[in-house]
């Protein structure tokens, strides 16, 4: 079916948002592996971009449910509507816009916002100007994003806590040498870490996708293989390029890790990440790593971290989905008359 230059414009800014996300979001996968020398910064990137670069196509064997939410936050009946297609098309632009212009902030500044959350906030303020609040999926929203920034933050730094309580009580009679089975047991948690990270992220841009074909009337029964392929490589260019400003910040600015830090962060942030994708829930690697670290260091040293840092860090994360969301509200009122 012949979708018209309006969605093909588009899909390549939903993947100008994915490249994003990868250089903003991505490098926290890599940022406690670089600040306890485990690696160095550009073979831990390329590393990560390549495990980023396939991970995405395990949707097509466990699943899609991370993209079902997104493309379910705001009503197909509103969006497919007879004589809705110039205000949808604003909407949707709108909104992807917006989690851009946030991403881009906050990376200059070096706070690791959450991307998700940005596009969240972005494609429901936009939902809500363009078709009202009865357009949002509320129940989706508040259960599968709203209820998921204040649980995963929680459940990652209780679990990071308890993971290293239990290798310090495990290794309190090991040799020095302990410390290179944690360097380099980094690069097989790393690896799992950062498909986790790119399975759960990939299918935020691949459910916008989804709006877009129906929107323009293309089939959306079917996730396509090249939107799969186009978000993997998009997130891994990302990565590769990497956030050093939030590399910084998460790797070093919260707590001095060591390999037996990075080796617990990465475990607890992997897992919850994979059980958040697997309940359909697009989480934050942001907030999810940035917890499991302030866990880890809470559990050796309580006043070795760097609580300044981790305040600022925590307002980044409430504000994120109402700035976005007003950004997008905003944004669409101006594409509103350009379509």
């Amino acid at each position: 079916m012949h979708l018209g230059t309006s969605f093909w414009i588009l899909a390549v800014l939903v993947f100008v948002f994915t490249y994003v996300n990868g250089f903003h979001d991505g490098c926290n996968v890599v940022a406690t592996l670089i600040a306890s020398r485990a690696m160095k910064p550009q073979p831990a990137l390329a590393w990560a971009a390549a495990v980023e670069l396939l991970s995405p196509f395990a949707v097509l064997l466990i699943g899609s449910s991370v993209s079902d939410t997104i493309k379910k936050l705001v009503g197909e009946a509103f969006y497919t509507a007879p004589g809705a297609r110039q205000a949808a098309l604003a909407f949707i632009t709108a909104g992807i816009l917006a989690a851009i212009l946030w991403n881009v902030t906050t990376w200059r500044f070096g706070i690791p916002a959450s991307s998700s959350h940005a596009l969240i906030g972005g494609v429901a303020g936009a939902g809500m100007a363009a078709f009202g609040t009865g357009a949002i999926s509320w129940g989706y929203f508040w259960g599968k994003v709203v209820l998921m920034i204040f649980l995963t933050p929680a459940v990652s730094f209780a679990a990071g806590f308890l993971i290293l309580k239990l290798l310090l009580w495990l290794t309190r009679s090991a040799s020095v040498g302990i410390n290179r089975f944690f360097t380099y047991a980094q690069w097989v948690n790393m690896t799992f870490l950062a498909f986790n990270h790119s399975f759960n992220d990939s299918q935020k841009s691949i459910g916008i996708v989804m709006i877009l074909l129906g929107i323009c009337g293309g089939d959306v029964s079917v996730i396509p293989v090249w939107s799969i392929a186009c978000a993997a490589a998009c997130l891994a260019c990302g990565i590769a390029f990497g956030g050093f400003k939030i590399i910084k910040t998460v790797g070093t600015g919260i707590y001095k890790v060591q390999p037996i830090h990075s080796f617990a962060s990465q475990l607890t942030a992997g897992a919850v990440i994979l059980s958040a994708s697997l309940l359909g829930a697009p989480v934050s690697a942001s907030q999810i790593v940035s917890s499991s670290i302030m866990g880890v260091g809470s559990a050796e040293r309580y006043r070795a971290v760097h609580w300044n840092v981790a305040g600022k860090i925590l307002i980044s994360w409430f504000i994120t989905i109402p700035i976005a969301g007003a950004l997008g509200a905003v944004l669409y009122l101006v594409f509103h008359v350009i379509f």
